[in-house]
């Protein structure tokens, strides 16, 4: 008997009479060689895109806020590969500003080396960028815009009309706007302003002075305890040490002496608090005829009755740490020059530069001008702005700019707004507010002589604040 073999299985034949398995095979070999070059062109149009492209710019960071209160402020522009070195004179910035800049890694550093003006919108550019890796080059390009501040001054009440029963301190933008009431009262003197308060000198019923510190966030109110009845004869704020003060007049007493215009200064960081008498180099309390706090610091400076120019903190004044020094002496004070801890002053005819950022007693230095003008201010150029407000003459009072040799006009006033009564600059150095006798506050880009915004009111708070 005779086993037959099991039959064999039929052959999978495909119409091209290739086996199933074959065609298999070869599909995954075309589809694997197929990523393969799609992978390999997508690496090609990345290198090639790269070496097209050059660097491109993924992020910026700057503080805008400092930017137009300080100089030396930097510009960060961050990007996607590292950076070979970038020319300085492949960087512009419109509007012109000045500026140095270095190369680290990835990024370009672009430090300013002015203070920035308000309500600016900058564009930096930069080109011919290149990677390390060489290649391509590209152009960098970033916008930005500078704070527009808010600014604050006194609306006297008008009662001729009833639409202001009560004097008024109004907060509007620099560039102009609805202006809001942020405090009122019957008979408000003067006033600081700081960002979550207000300093107001108020007068009472019986012709004497209060002051009040107002809280701007909802907390309680803070009287401040003068020294007795009298009249606040001034009131200046170092907005960046939080500190205000004050001189006082006490009323005249049959008693007891009633020196004029006794220094007093106020920590606003200890909430309630007493004030801070303010001594001379004898430890009395001292009258003096004018001062003014050195910007971003505790200290001040005062000129006492005999003319003597003197440093005092007023933290070593309240903890009894320190005392009064002698700088020198001034026939009157111009104020500091915005940006700066250099005051100006005059002393035999010519302004005198005093420097209280060096250790120790500053130096002191003259200036070229031989005959100093009537209470001139100082910009950030050391260029000098006077008032000018004609006597004998028809011509218009003005406010003017001298730098070197060169004067121009940076202000005139209409026949209705009458004589110029005040004019102090930004704590930029940038602006200029300028009041006149029709309670007309201007407010003046420097740069371009043109008129930013103007306010009815007076005792722009500029003038009271660095």
């Amino acid at each position: 008997m005779s086993i037959e073999a099991p039959p064999r299985p039929p052959e999978l034949v495909t119409r091209n009479g290739g086996s199933g398995r074959e065609r298999s095979g070869r599909r995954f070999r075309r589809l694997l060689y197929g990523s393969i070059a799609v992978f390999s062109l997508l690496v090609v149009a990345l290198i090639g895109a790269n070496l097209t492209q050059g660097p491109q710019l993924k992020s910026a960071q700057i503080n805008l806020n400092t930017s137009v209160e300080r100089a030396g402020q930097r510009l960060l522009l961050q990007t996607n590969e590292p950076l070979a070195g970038v020319a300085a004179s492949h960087i512009t910035i419109t509007p012109s500003a000045g500026f140095t800049a270095s190369v680290n890694a990835s990024s370009i550093d672009i430090q300013f080396s002015d203070i920035l003006q308000y309500d600016t919108a900058y564009t930096v550019t930069v080109s011919d960028v290149q990677s390390i890796s060489a290649g391509a080059s590209s152009t960098l390009a970033y916008t930005f815009t500078t704070p527009d501040p808010t600014v604050n001054y006194l609306a006297p009440a008008a009662d001729s009309d009833g639409t202001q029963t009560q004097d008024a301190i109004m907060s509007v933008p620099l560039s102009g706007g609805p202006a809001v009431t942020v405090y009122s009262a019957p008979h408000i003197r003067r006033f600081v302003a700081f960002a979550t308060a207000l300093v107001v000198n108020t007068v009472n019923d019986d012709g004497t002075d209060a002051l009040t510190i107002v809280s701007l966030t909802g907390a309680a109110d803070i009287p401040v305890q003068v020294a007795g009845p009298g009249i606040v004869t001034s009131l200046k704020a170092s907005l960046s040490s939080n500190l205000f003060g004050y001189t006082f007049s006490a009323n005249p007493s049959a008693q007891y002496p009633t020196p004029p215009d006794l220094l007093y200064a106020y920590d606003l960081t200890r909430g309630q608090d007493y004030t801070i008498p303010i001594t001379g180099t004898d430890h009395e309390q001292l009258s003096t005829q004018n001062w003014a706090f050195v910007p971003n610091s505790t200290s001040l400076v005062a000129q006492a009755a005999d003319h003597t120019l003197l440093l005092i903190d007023t933290v070593g004044e309240r903890d009894g740490t320190s005392g009064a020094t002698v700088v020198t002496t001034a026939d009157s004070l111009n104020g500091f020059i915005p940006g700066t801890k250099t005051l100006i002053s005059t002393s035999n005819g010519s302004y005198t530069q005093t420097d209280f950022s060096k250790v120790g007693t500053p130096s002191t230095a003259f200036t070229v001008n031989s005959e100093p003008a009537r209470a001139p201010i100082f910009d950030s150029t050391n260029s000098v702005i006077t008032i000018n407000n004609p006597t004998d003459t028809p011509d218009p009072a003005t406010v003017t700019r001298t730098t070197g040799q060169t004067t121009a006009t940076l202000f005139t006033a209409t026949s209705t707004m009458g004589a110029i009564t005040a004019a102090c600059l930004s704590p930029n150095g940038k602006y200029i507010a300028v009041t006149t006798e029709s309670q007309q506050i201007s407010y003046l880009n420097i740069a371009n002589t043109n008129t930013v915004s103007t306010n009815n009111g007076q005792q722009p708070g500029w003038c009271s604040s660095n």
